[in-house]
């Protein structure tokens, strides 16, 4: 019995040292702290999305708690006459599925969609990507996603060879899907606000090179 204790007792300690060295989100006390609401700036505990583009079958799209991008809202696409494999509009459909792996863009977008009124005046116009190709007059934004990174795009190195390997990009930053896209969250991390603009690395060449030799 006492054996029991002891090893009951080393269990304990244990499970208590592990919770401890759990990492924690680094999204308290940054800008995407909306309001000091930490988690619940973005997620809802209980039925998250089913009234906002979810649906019951989808796993409630990761439990947001914001209405996503209406089918009709479109943003545009950066291109350019050296692009090789082009980015597809993100809008155009309702975002319903957790697999589709345009998630990683339009829940961004869920905010950063340039009509948004979570942000106060000074700085909308800084944190909307807006878009002009269907939001209209009125509409914070900087040309929608024009003049952008380009995202919802498949990274696709035989079409560009100034591209690193996928195995490069993907020991450090995600790319979705079994075509390897690239969305918003390639590059950027909500929940860590270490480097700026919560990106997943110092905000020069370093993260640049990534990708791109």
């Amino acid at each position: 019995m006492r054996k029991k204790l002891f090893l009951f007792a080393g269990l304990l300690g244990l499970a208590s040292l592990n919770a401890a060295s759990l990492p924690k989100t680094g999204l308290a006390g940054t800008k995407h702290d909306i309001g000091g609401n930490g988690c619940k700036s973005c997620h809802a505990p209980h039925n998250g999305s089913v009234s906002n583009g979810g649906t019951q079958g989808t796993g409630l799209i990761l439990l947001w708690a914001r209405s996503f991008p209406a089918a009709a809202n479109t943003f545009g696409v950066y291109d350019s006459n050296t692009m090789q494999n082009k980015a597809t509009e993100l809008g155009g459909s309702t975002l319903t599925t957790s697999t589709d792996v345009r998630m990683y863009s339009l829940l961004c977008l869920s905010c950063h969609d340039g009509v948004t009124s979570s942000f106060s005046p000074a700085m909308q116009t800084v944190n909307m990507v807006g878009s002009r190709a269907s939001f209209g007059s009125g509409a914070y934004e900087s040309l929608g996603l024009t003049n952008d990174h380009p995202v919802n795009l498949n990274y696709d190195p035989t079409k560009n060879p100034s591209l690193q390997v996928v195995a490069t990009v993907t020991s450090s930053m995600p790319l979705y899907g079994s075509t390897n896209t690239m969305q918003c969250a390639t590059c950027h991390e909500p929940h860590n606000n270490t480097y700026t603009m919560f990106l997943r690395s110092t905000n020069n060449t370093t993260l640049c090179t990534t990708c791109h030799m």
